[in-house]
């Protein structure tokens, strides 16, 4: 039976690789003590005491740079043991779990701000639409997402680089969310997946993209 990349990224293997690969990368983030571009465009959509959730949070580096910035309340979810565990010993002002996107274990609009942190781009394609329904379930009327991710100019799927058998699926996922009304993009920024500047190469451009929920919004109003 063929494994799916759920299954690979929370058995205790590609999870915890993941994490091990980019754990100075995290620590340096931590001494850098600054906002990432993505944190720079979300921090301005999050106020204090609002509760948010990074999706993909890893160790939690970067959620807890958004809690210290903007006074909010960090929940953290990820598929890999290891990272949750080194969170939670380096970050106790968080709230973190082992977890993934289609299964999220909070009640109904537990959250102002929902952030999916790099990670939609190896979900198993079956199960983006469940991705989709359990953050909208979670998410309060009025609030926000924010989506970290590639945005190549088609969608294109390609062999992940570090694990054979899986593979990263590239999209504007924005328009996941923007395919119903009440969804609509507020801010995009693009920068480079191997630095701070533009990347000429498509597949190698990232997003960080704000969508707002509005339900009473989208709709024109026929008498």
């Amino acid at each position: 039976m063929q494994s799916t990349q759920k299954s690979v990224f929370t058995s205790g293997q590609e999870g915890d690789r993941y994490f091990s690969r980019n754990e100075g990368i995290y620590a340096a983030m931590v001494d850098a003590d600054e906002l990432s571009i993505p944190n720079s465009v979300y921090a301005s959509y999050i106020r204090a005491g609002d509760a948010v959730l990074e999706i993909g949070s890893s160790s939690g580096t970067n959620l807890d740079a958004l809690r210290r910035a903007t006074g909010c309340a960090g929940f953290g979810i990820d598929p890999s043991a290891k990272a949750i565990s080194s969170g939670s010993a380096l970050h106790p002002g968080l709230n973190l779990s082992v977890g993934t996107a289609d299964k999220l274990e909070f009640p109904d609009h537990s959250f102002d701000f929902i952030l999916f942190g790099f990670c939609l781009y190896l979900v198993d394609r079956d199960l983006l639409s469940r991705v989709v329904a359990e953050a909208d379930r979670c998410l309060k009327d009025g609030g926000f997402l924010g989506i970290t991710d590639f945005a190549p100019d088609v969608p294109t799927k390609r062999p992940y680089a570090h694990r054979s058998g899986v593979f990263t699926h590239k999209y504007q996922y924005e328009r996941m969310f923007t395919a119903f009304p009440h969804f609509s993009v507020v801010e995009s920024r693009p920068f480079s997946h191997s630095g701070r500047g533009f990347h000429p190469d498509p597949q190698e451009r990232l997003t960080a993209t704000v969508i707002h929920k509005n339900l009473a919004g989208g709709y024109q109003s026929l008498a």
